[in-house]
């Protein structure tokens, strides 16, 4: 039989009244009573050892990899930069950080590792090639480190586990609250507005200062200098601070005829396999203008004036992220509540979250072209939809799924998140990378049947 921590406190009792009786043994009995103590306390470590050993047996942990057992020798390292070793990751993606002589960057998944390579390799070819000072955190100054998240993990490789980040988690769940207070807000709005109160003044001032840090941030990018991004195949839009100060220089030093610089132009955007008219809206069209175009196509998609707003003003949309969401719900053509893929965007809060919905939508695309849907589904925050006879499919652009904790809350509250199905109809699950052999048997066990979009770990993810 087992020691329980009830049979202790008995004992003891019986050892304390033979202290009170047995006055001539006091040093003896305390000893005793030392060894009972510390026993208790042995045995409620020993429990909750067993307890934690047992509850962490039901999920995996994720195996620390090296960057060239995960990505091509061009993404590991190169002129000016290398991939930290080891690369540790969250149960859905490999988070990087890329080394650079311009500075840290956190790149979230492969995608994002092969744009911040392809920027590297942008400012070598300025720094070789001009005059341009260039140094980390942007030209002529030295500031810290564009990387924010994943430092801490860096610099306490074994101490520091690393879970889903929160923006990410947030996507699994669904968003029929905030719609409800979204459209709270606008029938707020719509009767201060009527009645002169002070509410529907502040929401217009709110949506005002929105706007202008938008065109702060992004609108004043000259028509010379789209022309630099695309020469040298970046995103116009970039975060990269150090990035959009060389090219902002460079276009001014040629304006005056001081920058000679005549190089063949780096590979196209990596990931963006599209039509050439929406490469032309990135880096040929006046952001504002294709603005004014997009804020017409989401009222015909259905969206309320005052999503509309939100959705143009969200800093992490940025015009090429617009732009290609846009693009996704094109190749959509047919599907119903196309507005769908808009408003589950509405409060996309970082650049990691932003990435791996755009790319989810690029797997709905894929699986509409596998068997057409019906109609896009309200309520949750990946992109997911139906087929007409309510089968339903979900996409995640996850890369390297493993049965963590939290890949298995996130996978419960996805679930709860789902309409009522049909008797008989299925459900699948789209992702755009590994997955582990026990991850894949938890899923199906729950339901689900899984496409495995595998990208080649190959020059593919380069160009």
């Amino acid at each position: 039989m087992k020691p329980s921590l009830s049979a202790y406190f008995d004992f003891r009792q019986k050892i304390e009244g033979r202290v009170d009786r047995e006055k001539k043994r006091p040093q003896a009995l305390a000893v005793m009573l030392r060894i009972t103590r510390l026993s208790a306390v042995l045995l409620s470590t020993c429990l909750l050892i067993g307890a934690s050993a047992t509850a962490s047996d039901d999920f995996e942990t994720v195996p620390d990899r090296s960057p060239g057992d995960l990505l091509p020798a061009t993404l590991v390292s190169g002129t000016n930069f290398h991939v930290v070793d080891p690369v540790h990751g969250d149960g859905l993606m490999y988070p990087f950080v890329l080394e650079s002589h311009f500075g840290k960057f956190d790149a979230y998944g492969r995608l994002a590792l092969a744009l911040r390579v392809r920027e590297v390799a942008a400012l070598t070819e300025l720094a070789k090639k001009s005059d341009i000072e260039i140094v980390a955190g942007g030209v002529g100054r030295g500031v810290e480190s564009e990387v924010k998240t994943a430092v801490g993990v860096v610099k306490n490789p074994v101490q520091t586990v690393v879970g889903i980040p929160k923006g990410i988690a947030h996507l699994f769940g669904g968003y029929s609250a905030r719609a409800r207070e979204t459209t709270a807000d606008i029938n707020n709005s719509s009767n201060s507005s009527q009645s002169g109160g002070n509410a529907g003044r502040n929401d217009v001032k709110k949506g005002e200062d929105a706007a202008k840090r938008y065109a702060a941030r992004y609108l004043g990018i000259t028509g010379a200098e789209r022309g630099w991004y695309k020469r040298l195949g970046v995103d116009p839009y970039t975060d990269n601070a150090t990035l959009r100060d060389a090219i902002h220089k460079a276009a001014k030093m040629e304006a005056v005829g001081s920058f000679g610089m005549k190089f063949a132009g780096l590979p196209a955007i990596p990931g963006i396999a599209i039509a050439q008219r929406t490469v032309d809206a990135i880096y040929n069209e006046d952001p504002a203008a294709v603005r004014e175009r997009n804020r017409k196509t989401l009222a015909g998609y259905g969206l309320s004036a005052k999503e509309i707003e939100i959705w143009l003003n969200n800093p992490i949309l940025s015009p090429t992220r617009q732009v290609l969401l846009m693009s996704a719900a094109q190749s959509l053509a047919g599907v119903e509540g196309r507005g769908e893929l808009f408003r589950h965007s509405l409060d996309l809060k970082s650049a990691p979250e932003a990435q791996v919905y755009l790319r989810s939508a690029g797997l709905l695309v894929l699986a509409h072209g596998s068997h057409p849907l019906s109609a896009l589904i309200p309520g949750v925050r990946l992109p997911a939809a139906q087929l007409a006879d309510g089968h339903l499919v979900v996409c995640g652009a996850f890369e390297a799924v493993y049965w963590t904790e939290g890949v298995a809350k996130a996978e419960e509250a996805l679930r709860a998140s789902l309409p009522p199905q049909p008797a008989g109809a299925g459900r699948e699950l789209w992702l755009a990378g590994t997955i582990s052999d026990r991850a894949r048997s938890e899923l199906r066990d729950r339901g689900w049947e899984l496409h495995e979009v595998a990208e080649p770990a190959g020059e593919a993810v380069a160009q």
